[in-house]
């Protein structure tokens, strides 16, 4: 489940669009009055180890600072439930960026962590100082200590998102869906005053790509029917229906397939030939081609064929190895 979450985020703020929005109302003014917001850009480089990457998305943006010779970095961090040790692992990746500035023969960044929070426990994290317990005060001054900026989505109101906070509807709409989609009986009637929000922008094709983004969310984390979300979302855009019957098929199609590889998966490690023929005859029930199915097992579409017409056929030795995957 964290991980559509995770997903999600990324998709939302890899849009520069929605990135320079939400820096522009949640960074101090202090600083958001000298960033030359026509600067920002995504950093295609990764910081996250694959330690870190269990706790980290990795969405990173350089912007100009102006009147100054330097730049900044803006690292926006996404959290679904409370992390206790987050200012260790703020630090942690910022020390990484830090590297690379010292591998690059640069000068070092500042960098600016904004944490977005959307999970159902209250969570107040401190600074890095607080993850030690029962500290003395005469060692406080050893204990290196930063900034962040936390936003905890709960914390504002519905409308207060829909109609003050942010200038982007598709921004909007996301945090709409992000601050209620642990809460499904308050997100299933929302959802049409929530797509209403982006009625002229999924008049576009950038707006519909969007809205498949949002619908495929929605059938992830949450159960709620496909026929309610098509209900709610063609008053909008008869388009939109039509995306939401489309990714609720594709998204099955792609759960048929996980649960048939790790079934295979079993039967051959089991080496049994008839879990293995009953695997390839259900995978023809399910409307998969010989070639998919074929493709899917890593064998050739001939001994498919056989194999579903009943003809006597002999299974590669290798697919018997349990050395060997899908």
């Amino acid at each position: 489940m964290p991980g559509y979450h995770d997903s999600f985020f990324k998709q939302i703020f890899s849009s520069k669009e929605h990135a320079v929005d939400f820096s522009k109302h949640i960074l101090p003014l202090e600083i958001t009055r000298n960033l030359d917001f026509t600067t920002f850009n995504l950093e295609n480089v990764s910081y996250v180890d694959e330690q870190l990457a269990e706790h980290f998305s990795d969405m990173v943006y350089s912007c100009s600072y102006k009147h100054s010779s330097i730049q900044i970095s803006i690292l926006f961090e996404h959290k679904s439930f409370p992390d206790n040790n987050l200012p260790y692992r703020l630090l942690k990746y910022m020390i990484r960026m830090w590297e690379a500035n010292i591998k690059q023969k640069k000068d070092f960044i500042p960098v600016v962590p904004i944490v977005l929070y959307h999970g159902k426990e209250k969570w107040k994290p401190g600074g890095f100082k607080t993850i030690f317990k029962n500290l003395p005060l005469e060692l406080t001054s050893f204990v290196p200590d930063f900034k962040y900026i936390f936003i905890d989505l709960s914390n504002y109101s519905d409308t207060a998102l829909k109609m003050h906070v942010f200038d982007s509807e598709s921004l909007k709409i996301s945090l709409l869906i992000l601050k209620n989609i642990f809460y499904p009986e308050k997100l299933e009637p929302a959802l049409k005053d929530l797509f209403a929000l982006g009625k002229i922008l999924f008049q576009e094709e950038k707006g519909l790509k969007f809205l498949e983004i949002i619908i495929s969310y929605l059938y992830q984390a949450t159960e709620i029917e496909t026929g309610r979300i098509i209900n709610a979302i063609e008053p909008v855009t008869r388009k939109g229906g039509e995306i939401a019957m489309t990714t609720a098929e594709k998204l099955r199609q792609e759960g048929l397939q996980k649960g048939l590889q790790k079934g295979l998966q079993k039967g051959l490690q089991e080496g049994s030939y008839n879990t293995y023929f009953t695997l390839i005859h259900n995978m023809k029930k399910n409307n998969l081609s010989d070639k998919d199915i074929a493709r899917l097992i890593n064998i050739d579409v001939d001994i498919v064929k056989k194999i579903i017409n009943k003809e006597q056929v002999e299974i590669p030795l290798h697919l018997l190895d349990q050395e060997h995957g899908i």
